[in-house]
């Protein structure tokens, strides 16, 4: 049986015979209803484009950084957890998870974590079970075979809709690629995950800023790097690029400095010009830095 670390965001544990749980909001489980939804409607007529509709249903709020409420058993020496199984008629295991805590209350006491759709989907995938029963304790109750799993991760086709999350490290960011992967995701699906995860990328990234050369006015053959400004319908931004490779033939025209992302939020804010943000790859897969976010970087 696979083990899991218990950590990362959005898995904590819960007692649904606690009054806490009763009173805790998981923002991850809202928007769960269009499974619900779609389970029932499939329960009414079990046609391949109702089945279908089940599995959009779960790749919609897998992208949107939904969660499952799993029950579990916990080690409590080393932190890890197993999914809890129940076995079938037919002897088969298959897994378990919930919608909501709604639908978890309905059966047993246990205890149990909130934790990613996309990241529970891929454990069960490689877990020696049949797969998923989603809701067992209602009336429509959906059994999500492995091989309806691997359909739905396979209909994203190999792109990522969700930034991974590697420890950050020096060499991990070194090239600048790992930037450059995260900001296309989150142009691809900006989910508030998402976001807080590239945030936390540039802040320990280096980036590359487009820079003019200057005389200096004060120092005789001294040359001042003055950054470049974008402009469009009249709002200033501050471009950096995670690579140089990003900038294209406009950085042709360009000195090009490399700078930690930190610095360029001061070179912004000292601009002569009202800079509305900072932004990634402007020619590629733009990404914009808002003022707000760049408070929120400088006080993660």
């Amino acid at each position: 049986m696979l083990k899991y670390k218990m950590a990362g965001q959005g898995i904590f544990s819960i007692e649904r015979s606690t009054a806490v749980s009763r009173e805790v909001r998981d923002p991850f489980l809202e928007g769960n209803e269009i499974i619900e939804e779609t389970i029932a409607k499939f329960h009414e007529d079990q046609s391949n484009e109702n089945l279908i509709a089940v599995l959009e249903g779960i790749r919609t709020r897998m992208h949107a950084d939904g969660h499952f409420v799993i029950p579990v058993v916990i080690n409590e020496e080393d932190m890890t957890y197993s999914f809890r199984g129940i076995n079938t008629n037919d002897g088969n295991t298959w897994n378990v998870v919930f919608t909501s805590k709604e639908e978890f209350e309905k059966g047993q006491p246990s205890q149990v974590i909130s934790h990613f759709i996309d990241a529970a989907l891929k454990a069960c995938a490689e877990a020696d079970v049949m797969g998923f029963i989603v809701n067992p304790w209602s009336n429509d109750a959906f059994m999500l075979s492995k091989e309806l799993i691997q359909a739905i991760l396979d209909a994203d086709g190999g792109v990522e809709y969700s930034v991974p999350e590697d420890p950050i490290t020096k060499e991990l960011l070194a090239d600048g690629s790992f930037l450059t992967r995260a900001v296309e995701i989150c142009v691809r699906n900006n989910t508030e995950l998402n976001e807080l995860k590239l945030m936390k990328i540039l802040r320990q990234s280096d980036v590359w800023v487009p820079c003019v050369a200057l005389p200096d006015e004060k120092v005789e053959g001294r040359l001042n790097m003055v950054p470049d400004i974008l402009e469009e319908d009249g709002k200033f931004y501050f471009p950096v690029f995670s690579t140089a490779a990003e900038m294209g033939e406009y950085g042709e025209n360009f000195s090009r400095i490399q700078r930690n992302f930190m610095d360029t939020i001061k070179l912004a804010r000292n601009n002569q010009r009202e800079i509305t943000g900072i932004v990634i790859n402007a020619f590629t897969n733009q990404y914009i830095i808002d003022r707000d976010m760049m408070n929120m970087i400088e006080e993660l």
